[in-house]
């Protein structure tokens, strides 16, 4: 839902987060999120917000107070980015609020038999990675966890945990029962 929000019946705290969590983050990234956040915003507006939080301007969170202020936002996607729908206990034992981060090896299998193929001869490697990638087909893939996974995912289907789901703090663990896929499973908690 679409609207424009109250500043003061949010509070301060819940903007902090938003821009805590996309303070670092890539240009592009950022941008992405932000035209989704505020759908209605100009791009011009979008893109200096964006460069701010990427390059970790001073100015960033009275710029993005702004923002909210004058823009009607998205408010299910506030929702998630504030962690507001979130468990406060979710919130406590998360570790940093970057999200995992995964490397994606493609390998081509076709380039050894490229003098097989007639569709491969005139094309260098890139090209056919980018013609081809919806595909898979062609493919051998990698993907390698480079940090620790957020305690807040559940393992099967890789849902955010929120206040739908059952979740208990035992010891070192946090255990939960995912609302979307009936997933019972735990996290390690820090």
């Amino acid at each position: 839902m679409i609207q424009l929000l109250d500043k003061e019946s949010i509070g301060d705290e819940l903007v902090e987060r938003i821009v805590i969590r996309l303070t670092d983050q890539g240009y592009d990234e950022v941008f992405q999120v932000l035209s989704k956040l505020f759908p209605k915003a100009k791009a011009m507006r979008l893109r200096s917000m964006s460069e701010d939080l990427s390059e970790k301007r001073d100015n960033r969170l009275i710029e993005f107070n702004n923002l909210i202020e004058m823009e009607p936002l998205d408010l299910e996607l506030f929702n998630t980015l504030s962690s507001a729908d979130q468990d406060p206990q979710l919130i406590f034992n998360r570790g940093s609020w970057d999200p995992t981060k995964f490397e994606l090896k493609l390998v081509c299998a076709r380039t050894p038999l490229k003098e097989f193929f007639d569709e491969c001869k005139s094309i260098t490697c890139e090209n056919c990675i980018v013609s081809r990638l919806e595909a898979f087909s062609p493919w051998k893939i990698t993907l390698n966890r480079v940090e620790d996974r957020r305690v807040d995912l559940c393992n099967n289907c890789g849902i955010i945990l929120s206040k739908k789901d059952q979740i208990f703090l035992r010891n070192e663990r946090l255990t939960y029962v995912c609302h979307n896929c009936g997933h019972k499973g735990w996290n390690k908690a820090k």
